[in-house]
C-alpha cells in the first residue's frame, strides 16, 4: 500500500508544480531504508504570495489524508529562494 500511496502524493506534489506553480525544474528523490520511504519534490516555481490564503487546497487535503492514513507525515513548504518543497515520510511497516 505504500508504494500507492506514495505514487499518488508524488503525482499530486508534480500536478501542482506543473499547474499551478508553473515550474521549469522539479527535483524528485525517494530513499527507502529498514523502516520508511522518504518521497522529496522540490520546485523552482513561483511559490505562494505570503498573504495568500492557507495550504488547503483538496488535493493538498488528499495528500495529508494518504500520508497520515499510512501512520506517516507530509510536509509542505517554501523552498527558498524560491519555489516548493513537498517531503513524504511513510513507514514501510503498519502497525498492528
Amino acid at each position: 500500500m505504500v508504494d500507492h500511496v506514495g505514487y499518488r502524493l508524488a503525482q499530486e506534489a508534480l500536478t501542482n508544480a506543473v499547474l499551478h506553480a508553473a515550474a521549469t525544474r522539479v527535483d524528485v528523490r525517494i530513499h527507502q531504508d529498514l523502516d520508511t520511504v522518504t518521497i522529496l519534490i522540490e520546485d523552482d516555481g513561483q511559490g505562494r504570495p505570503p498573504s495568500s490564503r492557507p495550504l488547503a487546497g483538496s488535493g493538498l487535503r488528499g495528500m495529508r489524508e494518504r500520508a497520515h492514513l499510512l501512520g506517516g507525515r507530509l510536509n509542505i513548504g517554501p523552498r527558498p529562494p524560491h519555489g516548493w518543497r513537498v517531503e513524504a515520510v511513510l513507514p514501510t511497516h503498519s502497525g498492528g
